[in-house]
């Protein structure tokens, strides 16, 4: 009887489970009458060349799998719905996260692996490289001796990790693998036609990672040929574009520009916004090598405008700031020299923080300490160009020195406050750094609001305060005094005065503080946070921008973030010496 009303509650909670995710979702009358196999069939051929399409389709399967309560259907339209909303530049980790839950217990040739392998893959995409490696070696670890192709696919899978931290020599052998693999089972009834174009791709992509241009090259004749072969074009444009990029090393500068041109509506068509910006950036090198540098700036501008798009900062465009820069200083615009080199600054921060690749060159012309001078002199001639008069050299040199000289004191004073802060325990973290407007406002508080509260009232939200923050429901984007408020089950006048009755601030500053104190003390514990983009550990902790987070750092601890990530790594590679 215990064991049936187990297996009961189990089914229940599939169900209740099953049905999350889906809500308004409505399967097109045009397609309701589909079946798995011809949805599956449309959903192969769109990945990659219309990633809308495909979450159409992997919706559709999902839905249709839910309805008809077919499981191993299930599985594939969670794993499908991840995938796409992946190379569609969404979040797909929560579907990934699903299916890793629905599957935990499943033992097939395919689950529970395939669920860890798409969530490695999602994270691989958000440059969390080792977070994606674990999540490979899980996979690897439930398919050794079962699945042969998923076995061989992860070897794949570490190839692109070691591409990505530019181990190019040693991802090389693993691609060739792979392609080895997939390559012989095209000899087989159990081919995949998908698999095996992929793996030619990355063979090519490898070759040209490593500066062997020629043989990338015949890697994508091959590729482009099987694609026609087999009536797949997933990967067409990406042959096309690898093959543009071999052909400007080459310094085939006339097939590079026609191979490149060619493919920028596919990429515009399909939202690749990564792939698009640096196909601007190579058509923007083509113009730059043949001296036509009015064309080359204009793509350079249009990769720039891409570069970033959802945090996609792809490294190897960095060297078009150099030229951006340069060029505006050249035509003495100092406005738009100002921001590339504030643009290359913010591309050297993602670099670093993300370690997604390790800078093997220092463009000596564009030094930090030299960028920074520059970047002062430009600050203090646009504040000086509508003064009637300039004042006299000497003056105007020595602003710049100050300028300067507060500059380096600043940045001292970063340091010195990120020291302390390390130094610091979690309990003062807070108060190590306490302005005097801080102080008055505390005291000014405490007057206003002392005895204005009854005491079982005030004791009551003061434990309901305590839980917010120890269930860290401060993490959640977009909190305001009134949405708390309800979910605290009283309203905004009331916790704004308790607030300042108990915490002896405003609510944006309670809120603040308990979000950076956590955050100072998590980056200190949690190594793998530190390698984080500032961006990324914004929106884990509630903010929408870099910017608002790193005010938030300054104003209670009187440094920076980025000041006190570096500090704690110096610490860590100094114990490991």
């Amino acid at each position: 009887m215990q064991k049936k009303t187990l297996l009961f509650i189990f089914f229940l909670w599939k169900n209740l489970f099953f049905s999350q995710g889906m809500d308004g979702f409505r399967i097109p009358d045009s397609l309701r009458k589909k079946s798995f196999e011809q949805l599956i069939h449309d959903y192969n051929k769109v990945l990659r060349i219309d990633n809308e399409k495909a979450e159409l389709y992997a919706n559709i399967i999902l839905s249709k799998a839910k309805k008809e309560k077919n499981d191993d259907q299930i599985y594939d339209g969670y794993y499908k719905l991840a995938h796409a909303k992946g190379l569609n530049s969404k979040n797909g980790l929560t579907y990934a996260d699903s299916l890793i839950k629905i599957t935990q217990k499943v033992n097939t040739k395919e689950y529970p692996a395939k669920a860890y392998i798409i969530k490695g893959i999602l994270l691989n995409n958000e440059f969390k490289y080792k977070d994606a490696l674990n999540q490979y070696i899980k996979a690897q670890s439930l398919s050794k001796n079962k699945n042969s192709d998923q076995f061989y696919y992860i070897k794949k899978l570490v190839g692109i990790l070691k591409t990505a931290t530019d181990e190019n020599d040693e991802a090389l052998p693993l691609f060739l693998e792979y392609y080895q693999y997939q390559k012989g089972k095209m000899q087989t009834n159990d081919k995949d036609i998908k698999s095996y174009i992929g793996s030619i791709f990355s063979v090519s992509n490898s070759y040209s990672k490593n500066k062997k241009y020629k043989e990338s090259k015949l890697y994508n004749k091959i590729g482009i040929a099987e694609c026609e072969k087999y009536n797949d074009y997933s990967q067409y444009v990406y042959f096309i574009m690898s093959e543009g990029i071999a052909e400007y090393y080459l310094k085939n500068y006339a097939i590079a520009y026609a191979d490149l041109k060619g493919i920028e509506k596919d990429l515009l068509k399909n939202k690749d916004y990564a792939n698009l910006s640096i196909l601007y950036y190579y058509l923007g090198k083509i113009n730059y090598e043949l001296n036509k540098e009015n064309v080359a700036i204009q793509y350079f501008i249009k990769s720039d405008s891409l570069s970033f798009k959802s945090n996609d900062f792809v490294p190897i465009v960095r060297d078009q700031y150099g030229i951006l820069i340069d060029y505006y200083k050249k035509t003495g615009d100092e406005k738009k020299q100002l921001k590339f080199i504030n643009k290359l600054f913010y591309a050297d921060s993602i670099i670093n923080n993300s370690k997604q690749y390790l800078s093997k060159e220092i463009y000596k012309k564009y030094d930090t300490p030299i960028l920074l001078e520059d970047k002062e002199r430009i600050i203090s001639d646009l504040n000086n160009k509508n003064s009637i008069l300039y004042w006299f050299l000497g003056s105007g040199i020595l602003v710049i020195f100050s300028l300067i000289y507060v500059y380096k004191k600043r940045i001292k004073e970063y340091q010195k406050q990120a020291d302390l802060l390390i130094k610091k325990s979690t309990s003062s973290i807070i108060s190590s750094v306490p302005s005097s407007e801080t102080k008055k406002l505390k005291i000014s508080l405490e007057e206003k609001t002392k005895g204005l509260l009854p005491d079982d009232k005030l004791q009551d939200l003061k434990t309901k305060l305590e839980q917010f923050e120890k269930s860290k429901k401060f993490l959640r984007k977009n909190i305001t005094i009134d949405s708390l408020a309800k979910d605290l089950g009283t309203n905004r006048d009331y916790l704004s005065k308790s607030v300042n009755e108990l915490k002896g601030k405003n609510f944006s500053q309670y809120l603040n503080e308990v979000r950076i104190n956590y955050i100072i003390q998590e980056l200190k514990d949690n190594e793998k946070l530190r390698k984080h983009t500032i961006l990324s550990i914004a929106n884990d902790i509630g903010y929408n921008n870099s910017e608002s987070f790193a005010n938030a750092v300054k104003k209670i601890t009187g440094t920076l973030p980025s000041y006190y990530i570096k500090l704690l790594q110096e610490q860590v590679e100094k114990q490991n010496e």
